[in-house]
């Protein structure tokens, strides 16, 4: 059978499709379809990100030259360059991404296979030793509305990227042990952790250049709970999704770690199921509370004060917030069900709704 050399942008984002679908061929089936060597198949679907990101490229910049005509320019008026597309990049601070987890389509197969799998994983494990973590991107200022004005300010932009934390948070099956949350922030010491010192803080502060989990910090904050649950001579089982942060080259003796099957944590990564949610409104209560307190004084939304050290409060304040049964019932929404459990229907707003109810009429402080 004869091979292409080669094959065209269009055919290798086929080819990519391909492979990548519900019902993805192997790459013996590409090599026929495509009538291309193995080496070949195979160096695509390596090559699938940068190819897909070429691809996109090549279609903005035709959309491109479509509105420059429909403008008057003309192809000597007007180039959609290489340079040009990188610059329009830059300045709406466009980047190219494979979407994944929860953001992906999820194969409904791929989580009943998970589902029938999850019994025999957790299989020798009380319910008190199974955790699941996640990390969460908190825009600490926003509120629920995505804004924060007064009067007729006009709401502008521009700083949005500053004002972002990743939060990590962990608990077990139980709901009776929620981990201390890690936060993640750019500044190894922000201004407003003057005289503080930050291993008293009620959370974890971590910090880097874009505010995001790494492999290293991810490492470490292993290595630190599993001498954790080794000082307490406990084995403990933690699920993790597939994100590119979670890689695991240091061997832990007290901690087994399960990855989520890719693009299933809508669908079965227990904090996904309300709990991250719930730990968020939480969240917004506390903000909006601090901002109604201020607002008998400030003019401008400028002249209300939100602190990293404010945000901390509230993260630890929420996270202890999040009750066990909204824990469990996510956990089980998830599917991890043991046989002698009750069923239990999922968490809802509605669940979120009452529990947040529940806690302010029950706090007299506006913080």
């Amino acid at each position: 059978m004869s091979h292409r050399k080669a094959l065209t942008l269009e055919e290798k984002i086929a080819l990519i499709k391909d492979n990548q679908n519900a019902h993805g061929l192997s790459v013996c089936e590409l090599t026929d379809n495509y009538k291309i060597s193995k080496s070949s198949a195979a160096n695509i679907r390596r090559r699938s990100e940068e190819l897909l990101a070429d691809y996109s490229s090549n279609c903005n910049k035709e959309k491109a030259r479509q509105v420059a005509e429909q403008l008057g320019y003309t192809s000597e008026t007007f180039k959609a360059s290489n340079g040009w597309l990188e610059k329009f990049r830059n300045r709406h601070a466009i980047s190219f991404r494979t979407i994944n987890g929860e953001s992906a389509s999820v194969d409904n197969s791929t989580v009943e296979e998970w589902a029938q799998r999850l019994s025999t994983i957790l299989d020798g494990f009380d319910e008190n030793d199974v955790f699941n973590a996640d990390e969460t991107g908190l825009f600490y200022r926003a509120t629920p509305d995505r804004s924060l004005v007064l009067s007729k300010e006009e709401c502008k932009g521009g700083k949005k990227s500053k004002e972002r934390l990743t939060v990590l948070l962990c608990s077990n099956l139980a709901g009776s042990e929620k981990l201390k949350p890690v936060v993640i922030g750019k500044s190894q010491r922000p201004r407003c952790f003057k005289k503080i010192t930050t291993s008293k803080l009620p959370v974890t502060w971590l910090s880097n250049r874009t505010a995001w989990m790494t492999c290293n910090l991810f490492t470490d904050w292993l290595i630190t709970i599993n001498n954790q649950m080794k000082k307490k001579n406990r084995k403990i089982l933690l699920f993790i999704d597939n994100a590119p942060c979670h890689v695991i080259n240091h061997d832990l003796s007290n901690i087994k770690i399960v990855f989520f099957p890719p693009s299933t944590t809508s669908k079965c990564q227990p904090l996904d199921q309300g709990v991250i949610h719930s730990f968020k409104c939480y969240y917004r209560q506390k903000l909006v509370k601090h901002i109604i307190a201020q607002c008998t004084l400030a003019q401008t939304a400028d002249q209300i004060s939100i602190t990293v050290l404010d945000a901390i409060k509230w993260i630890d304040l929420s996270w202890k917030s999040v009750t066990e049964n909204t824990i469990k019932n996510c956990f089980r929404a998830a599917g991890f069900i043991r046989s002698s459990s009750t069923p239990s229907s999922s968490m809802t707003n509605m669940d979120i709704i009452v529990e947040i109810n529940i806690e302010s009429n029950n706090s007299d402080n506006p913080l």
